[in-house]
């Protein structure tokens, strides 16, 4: 009898230290898996493609899948699974590789807005950006840092004198012909206006070819202003002063990025090539009319009339 109570003292001893053991196992393993999940970065759902995407395809909604991801320092590149209405039916500007995140500066899309200067055309069908130089010689403007993204501005081009299209030998007429010259109608009082209109319009001339107005997307070649910590001399290590220094790249050209309907993009760089001056002119809001352009005999026949209108 004795005997058997101390196999059962024993037996309960030993199920005690079982059951210990394996509370701190349970107590050990909650707090590796705590530590665990406490060090592992935080996730983040993203959109990402669905298949391969090429260059200038066509995002569709079932070219987009939803992924999780950790959260690192690209994460403000990912596009959140809210902003899908904000992909769909934008242009793919990178490859996009199936499976891969959907970055905002690899699409022309109003989610790449401010991330890549070509999204903002998902906005504006019909348009393109021009950049226009500021420091070439025929480019009169004001300085570069007087525009901001949102300014509207309008570009005049003036012509001193017209290139001298090349010369062609007039053939003879050998065979002794005399050519009679078709009558014209006699042209009413409106008609000869037109007509006299229309003989005045060759150099010196100017014309505004943005009477409308186009749009400052972006200011390129400005100052760059960093900031630098300057430590304060006798005193603790986190006292200390910051100070904007001002770099300034002299061989980086200074540009205004217009948006200007496709259909202006030759007329304004033929101007800007072979115009004696490209004036940029600040305006508040734009004409909605084209303008007839100006020559230096407008500027004669108003001189003119005015003058025989003051002189009566």
């Amino acid at each position: 009898m004795a005997k058997l109570s101390e196999r059962l003292a024993k037996a309960g001893v030993n199920t005690v230290v079982i059951l210990i053991a394996i509370a701190v196992f349970i107590v050990a393993f909650v707090a590796l898996m705590a530590f665990g999940n406490a060090s592992r970065p935080a996730t983040i759902e993203i959109l990402a493609a669905s298949r391969d995407l090429s260059i200038g395809d066509t995002i569709a909604a079932n070219d987009l899948v939803t992924i999780t991801v950790y959260k690192d320092q690209l994460a403000n590149q990912y596009i959140p699974p809210d902003q899908a209405d904000q992909v769909v039916g934008g242009y793919t500007a990178l490859p996009i590789h199936s499976g891969q995140p959907v970055m905002r500066n690899s699409i022309i899309a109003p989610a790449g807005i401010g991330t890549r200067l070509s999204a903002v055309l998902a906005n504006y069908p019909g348009y393109s950006l021009f950049p226009l130089p500021l420091d070439v010689q025929n480019v009169d403007a004001a300085e570069a840092d007087s525009y901001i993204p949102g300014d509207l501005v309008s570009v005049t081009i003036v012509i001193a004198s017209r290139p001298q299209p090349p010369t062609t030998p007039t053939p003879e007429n050998s065979y002794g012909n005399s050519i009679n010259p078709t009558p014209q109608p006699v042209a009413t009082s409106a008609e000869n206006a037109l007509q006299d209109a229309l003989s005045r319009g060759y150099p010196p001339m100017a014309k505004n070819i943005f009477p409308q107005g186009v749009m400052v997307i972006a200011v390129q070649g400005l100052p760059v202003q960093t900031v630098s910590q300057n430590s304060v001399s006798g005193s603790s290590s986190s006292d200390s002063t910051s100070s904007r220094i001002t770099q300034v790249d002299i061989n980086q050209p200074k540009r205004l990025i217009l948006l200007i309907p496709s259909e202006s993009v030759e007329p304004l760089a033929l101007g800007l090539q072979s115009g004696d001056m490209l004036i940029v002119s600040m305006v508040i809001s734009g004409q909605p009319k084209q303008t007839t352009g100006f020559s230096y005999w407008d500027l004669e026949e108003l001189f003119r009339l005015e003058r025989q209108g003051l002189l009566k």
